[in-house]
């Protein structure tokens, strides 16, 4: 029994620790090919495991890593176009400059590729390198094919005071159930989660949290399920990730990543079809619902009483207080973009057909109507803009703004902010006084 827990806590300790690490550096001069083919050995195996049983279809199919600082691509088939040449068991070509590299999926020389950034996948864990590949894989192949719509976030309450408060006490509530050995206190801690999303989504009726969880929270949980890691580890792995993110942000872009695979173990772990339930479209608020059978006040008052009670057993009090002295905190940074995006000379760039890709994990901080990101990657039929410290988009996606450049008449534009490459024929132009933006001449 103590070397099993020795086991589990040596699983967690790795996959903490990889997860807390932003990148993992690989040697860029010489492709290891090898290494590649092997990562694609491994998902092909673990995806012919499942074999379709998860959603109907195997996982496994084309996915291309893509090393950022020289663009060059590494897949595990050919294309349709002839643009991949073979090489050592794998394909090798180079991703065009206006495709973003990220991890997700993408329509490229006649193939929807999954794509992940050569950085990403760890060297060290394989549980953790085979929870990414599968979870861009599944976005890929599966979203679509269940009628899993991709969405945008509209969850910037969840980094304000208010709306993280409340995501996580809904954190610690998940964790709690998710090492529990006992059936009616997972039921239990379902039934408060529950009353703590309805009142959370009442008082922030913009919200798109159920969809949202849906486009990513189901990667999340199949790239866990699939990973071959012990199923017995999985739920107490998750756990210990909710409980590192009672010290983060960040989780407009990101919530999903936490509660997707919570939910899906717990409700494994209580033997729920519930798979089924998401692909006929329900969320999986609605599927906690048909589990409790409880009735949740629609008073606003009565619910936020409910709460309240809920939080007395976690601690609630104490994390009131520290999410209150942290966004107070966060007020000096909030000035000082709205100093530079807001109140200064602006560089306003409409969204027409823009690519755009950024780090889900980065807080969003909400200022006039909008919010801003730290970093961002921008291309549109102007050009590349690659941001490295504060972009702001406006509530509705149609406007991007960074400080007006110093200089307006160079193609390539290096500001403290960001780098702006301009594609042939076009140019910055002042369109009133302090307000600039891109024109075609």
């Amino acid at each position: 029994m103590k070397t099993h827990k020795k086991f589990i806590s040596l699983i967690i300790a790795i996959i903490t620790i990889q997860i807390m690490l932003p990148v993992n550096i690989k040697a860029q001069g010489d492709i290891d090919y090898a290494l590649a083919k092997s990562y694609f050995t491994e998902m092909d195996s673990l995806c012919s495991v499942d074999n379709g049983k998860l959603w109907g279809i195997n996982l496994y199919g084309p996915t291309m890593l893509v090393i950022p600082e020289s663009r060059i691509i590494i897949a595990n088939q050919p294309d349709n176009e002839g643009k991949l040449s073979e090489q050592e068991g794998v394909f090798i070509g180079k991703l065009p400059g206006n495709i973003n590299i990220a991890n997700y999926s993408i329509d490229w020389s006649g193939i929807k590729w999954a794509i992940v950034n050569w950085n990403d996948p760890s060297l060290n864990d394989p549980y953790s390198r085979n929870k990414l590949l599968i979870h861009e894989s599944w976005h890929s192949r599966v979203e679509g094919r269940v009628g899993i719509s991709p969405v945008m976030t509209s969850n910037i309450h969840l980094d304000e005071r208010q709306g993280s408060i409340l995501f996580k006490l809904e954190l610690r509530v998940l964790s709690k159930a998710l090492v529990s050995e006992n059936i009616s206190d997972k039921k239990a801690a379902l039934k408060d989660a529950l009353i703590i999303r309805k009142y959370r989504q009442k008082l922030f009726p913009g919200n798109n949290e159920n969809e949202f969880e849906r486009h990513e929270g189901m990667p999340e949980y199949t790239g866990y399920k699939l990973c071959g890691l012990n199923e017995n580890i999985i739920p107490k792995v998750i756990a210990k990730q909710l409980d590192l993110a009672e010290n983060k942000d960040g989780f407009a872009n990101s919530f999903a990543y936490l509660t997707g695979p919570a939910y899906g173990f717990l409700f494994d772990d209580l033997n729920i079809e519930w798979l089924k339930q998401i692909i006929d479209g329900k969320s999986i608020t609605e599927i906690i619902e048909n589990v409790v059978m409880v009735e949740i006040p629609s008073d606003t008052l009565q619910l936020k009483a409910l709460v309240e009670k809920i939080g007395s057993n976690y601690n609630y009090e104490t994390l009131i207080k520290n999410e209150t002295e942290k966004f107070k905190k966060q007020k000096k940074l909030t000035n000082l973009y709205k100093d530079k995006l807001i109140k200064g000379n602006q560089l306003i760039i409409r969204n027409n057909n823009l690519k755009f890709t950024f780090n889900p994990q980065e807080k969003l901080i909400p200022i006039d109507n909008g919010v801003v990101y730290k970093t961002m990657r921008l291309v549109g039929e102007w050009g590349i803009l690659e941001v490295n410290d504060g972009i702001y988009r406006s509530n509705d996606w149609q406007l991007f703004i960074v400080p007006a450049p110093k200089s307006l008449n160079l193609e390539i534009i290096n500001e403290d902010d960001y780098v702006l490459t301009l594609n042939k024929g076009w140019k910055i132009v002042e369109i009133k006084e302090g307000k600039y933006t891109l024109i075609k001449e």
